[in-house]
């Protein structure tokens, strides 16, 4: 191979140093400053001319040709170019910071608020890389749930106008920042920043219930006489122009029955029946619409059996559920109904199969609240069937009744959802034997009559709280418990042979 000559050779370094040179000035000088606090920038030398990327970021202000003042505005970074005399320029990454101290001295003002609300819990605040964490262990949700809310108003943002911190005085950013909620407990996030140019404060919360508490629900679904509810001073029906409310008969004279009227006001009517119902609570009339709900202290069960036995009432489901107080349960008595339908036109039509539930549904969502309560949100409790198909695709009719409402019970009390009637037709013939089969001269000797049976359904629910046993306790067993008089009578000891 022939060698390079001398001239060659520095022409090669001549351009490999034009190249170099530029690619050097790139290099960018790193620069940090806080939320609303500004850097002095010497300079070596002196600029002529200097720019900013984004100066909502951050303020340059020029003091004199070798000093520059960076003022942060927004959480962020930018680049600053400064050009030099003969046309070398400088980079300079600028990025902007969050202010440490003020960020510490809102989250032990945050600690001190939650150990307010909840001073015998172990919830630990902690702030880093733009995220409030709850960890610990709380006695209940709602101890959790209010220290997420003040974590949710302790959530700091970067904006145009300067860093929203909450006041010393106030603790609170009424401004409403973005922020993302995330429990690690059953990895959901609930809320998500609106912008994608803002900076987002995220609350993770890793705090854990000490002994999660556990509620157990017993339901009983019944399609009872609408005249056997009467009789128990139980009402939910439309009559005329006023509407009776769900309501009965303690505390009211005998034979009364409170009612609402659609305009709100109360007011007392005959209902014939001699005097208060044993067992029943005091209730409020809940509004003018076919819907009500009752609280009964005790003999759910007892009255129910009695309408069963009298062929008053059809029970249709009588599940027992336990959950988790703040989660969800759900209980399906039937089936699940496959029909198809047809998307689209043509070639781009599509065949899907989707899938109903009919029959006895109830979705329920239980919550035990601090003074031993138990919040109970039905929804729904529905009883659905199929009465027919249409004639022009053959799409399922379902007829469906459904409740929803949200109550505040005691341990062991029993709600009462009633008010989805139900109308039968019934037709009855009467006729005189071997007359009334005569053809044409028999109708002389038989009557018919037509009959409309109302009938409606209602849900008997019963919370209770689930306590666990001691560990090592023995748990009794039905056979443990001793047989009462009228048991021992029915059972006859015979004894072995030897």
């Amino acid at each position: 191979m022939k060698p390079f000559t001398t001239g060659k050779n520095a022409c090669l370094l001549l351009i490999l140093l034009v190249v170099i040179l530029p690619m050097s000035s790139l290099a960018a000088v790193p620069t940090e400053v806080v939320v609303n606090r500004s850097v002095l920038l010497n300079l070596n030398t002196k600029s002529e001319r200097v720019s900013i990327a984004a100066p909502q970021v951050a303020e340059l202000v020029i003091i004199s040709p070798t000093q520059l003042e960076i003022i942060g505005r927004k959480v962020g970074a930018t680049t600053l170019i400064v050009w030099e005399a003969g046309g070398k320029s400088t980079f300079f990454d600028v990025r902007v910071k969050r202010d440490v101290s003020v960020i510490e001295s809102q989250m032990e003002l945050l600690q001190d608020q939650i150990q307010d609300i909840a001073p015998n819990d172990t919830i630990k605040v902690d702030y880093a890389n733009d995220t409030i964490v709850l960890s610990g262990k709380a006695a209940n949700e709602q101890t959790v749930a209010k220290a997420v809310e003040l974590a949710r108003a302790y959530a700091v943002k970067g904006d145009t106008a300067g860093e929203k911190i909450p006041s010393a005085e106030s603790g609170l950013d009424t401004s409403a920042p973005p922020y993302q909620y995330v429990d690690n407990r059953n990895e959901k996030e609930t809320s998500r920043p609106p912008g994608g140019n803002q900076t987002a404060v995220t609350v993770l919360n890793h705090v854990e219930i000490d002994e999660p508490q556990q509620v157990v629900l017993e339901v009983k679904v019944a399609q009872v006489d609408k005249s056997a509810l009467k009789s128990l001073g139980i009402s939910a029906f439309v009559r005329g122009n006023s509407a009776e409310g769900f309501s009965n008969l303690v505390g009211a004279p005998s034979g009364q029955l409170t009612v609402r009227n659609p305009d709100g006001s109360i007011r007392s009517q005959a209902t014939g029946i001699a005097g208060p119902v044993p067992g029943l609570a005091s209730f409020n009339p809940l509004d003018q619409y076919q819907l009500g709900v009752s609280l009964f202290d005790a003999g759910v069960g007892a009255v129910l059996r009695a309408l069963v036995s009298k062929n008053l009432a059809k029970v249709l489901a009588e599940p027992n559920l336990m959950v988790q107080s703040g989660q969800a349960g759900k209980f399906l008595a039937g089936s699940r109904i496959p029909f198809s339908y047809v998307s689209g036109v043509g070639a781009l039509s599509s065949t899907s199969i989707q899938f109903i539930d009919v029959g006895v549904k109830l979705n329920f969502r239980p919550e035990v609240l601090e003074n031993g309560l138990i919040s109970l949100r039905i929804e729904p409790a529905e009883v659905s069937s199929i009465t027919g198909v249409l004639a022009v695709n053959g799409y399922p009719i379902i007829d469906t009744r459904e409740v929803r409402t949200r109550v505040k019970l005691r341990n062991g009390e029993s709600l009462i959802l009633a008010g989805l009637l139900q109308e039968e037709a019934i037709k009855a013939m009467s006729k005189i034997p071997i007359l009334g089969d005569i053809p044409i001269l028999g109708a002389l000797f038989r009557s018919t009559q037509d009959d409309i049976k109302e009938k409606e359904l209602v849900f008997f629910i019963t919370p209770r709280l689930a306590m666990a046993n001691a560990p090592g306790s023995k748990i009794p067993l039905p056979t443990d418990k001793p047989l009462t008089p009228e048991q021992e009578k029915e059972f006859q000891w015979i004894p072995l042979p030897k």
